[in-house]
């Protein structure tokens, strides 16, 4: 079993529970009788329930359950982070789950879907108008749009210049990632990777990851890894087990 923070994941209870509630939840999505917030609730549930069975199973070592439950996430991320009637409360820390799972393991008409938000996108609540502005241009990025030189230049600025450790160390080198990519430079991409991926373990170490069971994976590096692969053909050379490379191979 991997050693990645302090979540218990209380694996005989999930496997016993989540089936069920799984169950449950698909019903109210399926029936047209059911009122729109349960559907938001369920869609909300469904979404999280499917990402921790993936992580748990991440945990175990029994990789390919975990990449068939996070797929099985992607529909229900996309709509609880997008869907105009069922889209839940995001701010821009928060959309990066949805937009993540949605991008990293959505088939092609979820990716189309996103793609439409591309130009309109918004949260509900944004603290740190940084990574709003990356969260921009990762949604463009990986949905085929490549942003322009300036929205990124502005982005990257903005970040820089954003006093909270949080921007500086995980915002600062993603969209350093996201200009790597755009610009050719594998150098620039593969060292922000690096940085994303040693902020990631800190914060599992120390800090706010500690006891949350969805940060068993970093889903912003493992998307700049994706791009780098599908634009480019780079091959990310980051060693973490924050960064579980075989999801992003087919």
């Amino acid at each position: 079993m991997l050693k990645l923070n302090n979540y218990d994941f209380e694996f005989d209870e999930l496997f016993e529970e989540s089936p069920i509630t799984i169950e449950i939840r698909l019903r109210h999505m399926s029936d047209q009788s059911v009122e729109v917030g349960i559907k938001k609730r369920a869609c909300w549930v469904l979404s999280e329930e499917y990402q921790e069975l993936a992580y748990a199973h991440y945990v175990l070592e029994d990789y390919e359950e975990a990449k068939c439950y996070l797929k099985k996430a992607a529909q229900f991320a996309y709509l609880t982070g997008f869907d105009p009637e069922l889209k839940g409360h995001n701010n821009e820390w928060t959309i990066q789950g949805e937009l993540n799972v949605a991008l990293l393991f959505g088939d092609d008409s979820i990716i189309s879907k996103l793609r439409a938000h591309a130009d309109d996108f918004t949260t509900s609540s944004v603290t740190k108008k940084a990574i709003f502005l990356y969260d921009h241009l990762l949604i463009k990025i990986g949905t085929g749009k490549v942003p322009p030189e300036e929205e990124i230049e502005n982005a990257l600025n903005e970040a820089k210049s954003t006093k909270d450790k949080d921007v500086q160390q995980c915002i600062v080198p993603l969209i350093e990632a996201i200009k790597g990519l755009t610009i050719g430079d594998d150098l620039l991409w593969q060292s922000s990777i690096d940085k994303v991926i040693a902020w990631h373990a800190d914060e599992c170490k120390y800090g706010d990851f500690k006891e949350d069971g969805n940060a068993v994976m970093s889903l912003n590096g493992l998307s700049m890894a994706k791009l780098g692969k599908d634009m480019h053909g780079w091959q990310c050379k980051t060693d973490s087990l924050y960064l579980p490379l075989y999801l992003i191979n087919d």
